[in-house]
C-alpha cells in the first residue's frame, strides 16, 4: 500500500470513519476513539482510487494555477523532453525563441506579454511541419485522404476531425512524445471512416497503433503538463 495518511481520534466520533486531502502528499483520516489500526487500513485501502484520483487533480489545479515566468532555468517540453531555457537581451537581433544544443533560447528586450507569443509562435511552427509529415505518411497508410490541416491554439482538446475530413491539432501536441503524437494522428484520420468510437473504429486504431490504450491513459495523466 502506497498512500501515506495519518490519524486523528476522537472520543466524540462514534461510528463513522473519514478521511481529508490536506495536500499532494497528506491524507488526515478521522476515526473513533477506539477504531482498530487494522480496520483504518482497510477502510483507506477501499478509498484507493479515490485517494490517487483527488491527489491527481490537485497536482493538475497546482500546475494550471502556476503561470510559466519564461526564466533562466525554468523547463520547456519538445517532443516529450523537458529543456532548459535561457532568457538573454541582443537588442541587434530579433526577439524570438531559438533552440539549439538541447536548450531554449529566448531573446527578449522584457515585454512580459510577450514571451508567451514567442512560445506558441515556435511551437505552432515546428508541430505544423512535424504533425503535417506524420499525418502524409499515417494517410498513406491507411489509404484515407483528408481535407485541410491546421494547428490551433486549443488548450481543452488536442484534435478534431470535422465532418468534412478537416484535420485540427493543437500546437500542444508537439510538446509530447513522437508516440503520442502518431496514436492522436491515426485517431483523427481513423474518424475519416468511422465518426463515432464504435468498436470498428477502435480496431482501425490498434491496426496502426496496438498501445493505442496506454497512449490514451498517457495523455489523461499528463495532459496538464503541456499548457503555457
Amino acid at each position: 500500500m502506497d498512500i501515506k495518511y495519518r490519524v486523528t481520534r476522537s472520543r466524540k466520533r462514534k461510528k463513522t470513519i473519514s478521511l481529508q486531502i490536506l495536500n499532494e502528499s497528506e491524507v488526515l483520516v478521522s476515526a473513533p476513539y477506539f477504531t482498530p489500526p487494522n480496520e483504518v487500513r482497510r477502510f483507506v485501502q477501499e478509498k484507493q482510487n479515490w485517494i490517487n484520483k483527488t491527489i491527481q487533480k490537485h497536482k493538475e489545479d497546482s500546475l494550471k494555477n502556476k503561470a510559466k515566468e519564461y526564466k533562466t532555468g525554468e523547463h520547456f517540453f519538445y517532443l516529450g523532453q523537458s529543456y532548459p531555457l535561457e532568457v538573454f537581451s541582443e537588442p541587434f537581433d530579433n526577439e524570438r525563441v531559438v533552440f539549439r544544443n538541447n536548450r531554449f533560447y529566448l531573446n527578449t528586450q522584457k515585454n512580459k506579454n510577450s514571451w508567451k507569443y514567442y512560445f506558441v509562435s515556435w511551437y505552432k511552427k515546428k508541430a505544423h511541419d512535424f504533425i503535417h509529415e506524420r499525418v502524409d505518411f499515417y494517410s498513406r497508410m491507411l489509404k484515407l485522404r483528408y481535407g485541410t490541416l491546421k494547428i490551433t491554439s486549443a488548450q481543452s482538446r488536442w484534435a478534431a476531425c470535422s465532418e468534412d475530413n478537416n484535420l485540427t491539432f493543437s500546437y500542444r501536441l508537439i510538446m509530447v512524445p513522437q508516440a503520442i503524437i502518431d496514436y492522436v494522428i491515426v485517431h483523427e484520420l481513423s474518424h475519416i471512416r468511422e465518426k463515432n468510437h464504435s468498436p470498428r473504429f477502435w480496431k482501425l486504431v490498434e491496426a496502426f497503433i496496438p498501445e493505442y490504450k496506454t497512449h490514451r491513459r498517457w495523455l489523461k495523466e499528463n495532459h496538464h503538463k503541456f499548457i503555457l
